[in-house]
């Protein structure tokens, strides 16, 4: 490949020697000349400072995307712990050990709330707001049935807190995961179609810096093949022919 770049750059440069010596205003085409060779070094930087704009979408991947998914994950841990502890305080007869239970509750929630929202403030796409939006109705409606159960359950009205907990609370908490679900799936949705596009402009501005770089040392050759030819111009002498 190589040998026949430099057969195609040398057979080029031969021609433009012709082309050369058939100009008038040599100095100005090299100058042309010379402008865009200057041009292409310009692309070639830009093109770099795409790279890095690329190199920034990968980033947002990873802090808009695979952050996020992970904070979901806590989210959905966290709402099986204050199942397992709303189980706990309803079979629970001490007082002491119901106030423990019920301040975990209240401080995964409060944990909970702060994830979402740092959730929110990331990018979203449309489905993931309305994501959002469904589950945010869900919340309200499971925090409600959780207060219920406790209240019943620290009044001692056990076997109500009991059937609560297993019917309308745990109808609220299995549509509360069901968006959850879905913001997952679709973190990792967005996610690889962020990156394979991220990927494919990578390759196109690849493939540009490579073009522009051959080009750069064409223009560079043909450059000084054209000042080349202006020096031999230039040392020509005029000669004088005498009639006989």
């Amino acid at each position: 490949m190589w040998l026949i770049f430099s057969s195609f750059v040398l057979e080029t440069s031969r021609k433009a020697m012709k082309w050369v010596y058939s100009l008038k205003n040599r100095n100005q085409v090299a100058l042309a000349l010379g402008s865009i060779f200057a041009i292409i070094i310009l692309a070639n930087w830009f093109a770099s400072y795409s790279i890095d704009r690329v190199h920034n979408h990968f980033r947002s991947v990873y802090q808009d995307r695979l952050v996020p998914s992970l904070d979901i994950s806590e989210v959905m841990e966290r709402y099986y712990q204050n199942r397992l502890y709303l189980e706990e305080h309803v079979l629970s007869e001490g007082m002491g050990h119901q106030d423990s239970l019920q301040q975990l509750v209240e401080a995964n929630t409060v944990a909970i709330d702060s994830l979402i929202h740092k959730f929110e403030n990331t990018y979203l796409i449309e489905r993931e707001s309305a994501g959002l939006a469904q589950y945010k109705q869900q919340f309200g409606k499971l925090v409600e049935e959780q207060d219920r159960i406790l209240e019943l359950s620290r009044s001692g009205k056990k076997e109500q807190a009991e059937q609560l907990y297993r019917t309308e609370g745990q109808e609220a908490f299995l549509h509360l995961l069901e968006p959850l679900h879905g913001l997952i799936r679709l973190q990792g949705e967005v996610g690889q179609e962020l990156y394979e596009s991220a990927e494919r402009q990578v390759k196109t501005l690849k493939i540009l810096s490579y073009l522009v770089i051959g080009l750069s040392v064409f223009i560079a050759l043909l450059v000084a093949t054209l000042l080349q030819a202006t020096r031999k111009l230039k040392s020509i002498k005029p000669q004088n022919y005498r009639w006989n």
